[in-house]
């Protein structure tokens, strides 16, 4: 009799978290918001997977997957399409002609969300935010940036890449421009596809941020507006066609960019420009390019205008673009 008693008591007092209310437990899967942990969590009983399915926070860490695995278990909307041919196809056109006699800058990028599937699980996402491990990290002097402008004139993506920022002008090094053009496309597809895929088909979603543990300073985050008017783009049917992806990618190299405001020098310095629509004449991707950096304060904000005012004859469509080793 008393081992039975002892043996109720233990279970009550392990049983005790069943006695919350479900509006503290939702609170504390909120609080967690992890989705390593919230997918554990929703295998744990009926009432948590209910719970759990509520989440209105939700936070995505080390985000590595198979882009074939992917396209077998996905719909292909056009934008997600498009966005997938984008990258193969730049990969593919930028591939060395001949051997470099440096390695190559960083492994082949690859990324997706493993817990996609479960994200569809969660309906009710209001913040999402999600951290990349990428490859992308050729050196640790190296910068990498980028920004959007959604709007309803013109919706484009700009990148901007710099091999080294420094207060002092160094000897320059040679540059591999065909690996470091092929390098900073490829990243750049991949973001817009990954970015594409976590925007389209979540309403309930009003914040969302996109960053890099590796590569700090790329960071993208959306909200409101912004956010709603990325959306719109995404799942707009004025998308480019396939065909059209040459004429709406506009390239730059500068091989040493001063930066007088701040004093500092960049140099190897990659810009990119994705138009997701067509029609927009030079002016507005100039305008564009400009504005997706408005926010940013010091040198990214001041390499644009620099490149704009001093090098933008460098700027071009990027299959009129001459590459060579």
């Amino acid at each position: 009799m008393e081992h039975w008693a002892a043996k109720k008591k233990n279970e009550e007092a392990e049983n005790q978290f069943h006695r919350l209310p479900d509006d503290v437990v939702l609170n504390v899967f909120d609080k967690l918001s992890d989705i390593r942990c919230l997918c554990r969590c929703f295998l744990v009983s009926k009432r948590f997977s209910s719970l759990v399915a509520r989440v209105q926070t939700v936070s995505i860490n080390g985000v590595v997957r198979d882009s074939n695995e992917t396209e077998r278990k996905n719909p292909q909307g056009q934008g997600n399409c498009l966005l997938r041919i984008l990258s193969r196809f730049l990969i593919k056109a930028l591939k060395p002609r001949r051997s470099l006699h440096k390695p190559a800058l960083s492994h082949p990028l690859r990324f997706t969300a493993p817990a996609n599937g479960f994200l569809r699980v969660l309906k009710q996402i209001r913040s999402l935010n999600v951290d990349l491990a990428s490859h992308f990290n050729p050196n640790k002097d190296s910068v990498f940036k980028w920004g959007a402008k959604f709007s309803a004139k013109h919706d484009s993506l700009t990148f901007l890449y710099a091999a080294s920022l420094s207060k002092v002008t160094e000897p320059e090094n040679e540059i591999i421009k065909v690996e470091l053009m092929r390098q900073v496309f490829s990243f750049a597809a991949l973001w817009l596809e990954i970015l594409s895929g976590f925007v389209r088909g979540r309403p309930m979603v009003e914040s969302i941020t996109v960053s890099d543990s590796v590569n700090k300073g790329v960071e993208v985050c959306l909200g409101g507006k912004k956010l709603v008017e990325c959306r719109e783009a995404f799942n707009s049917d004025r998308l480019v066609s396939v065909d059209g992806l040459r004429e709406n990618i506009r390239f730059g190299f500068v091989p040493v960019l001063q930066l007088p405001g701040s004093g500092y020098v960049m140099k190897g310095v990659a810009i990119i420009n994705v138009k997701l629509y067509g029609g927009d004449d030079d002016s507005e991707a100039d305008s564009a390019m400009l504005d997706a950096f408005a926010e940013e304060q010091g040198v990214f904000s001041e390499a644009i205008v620099q490149i704009l005012e001093n090098h933008k004859d460098r700027i071009k469509a990027f299959f009129r673009t001459e590459i060579h080793a």
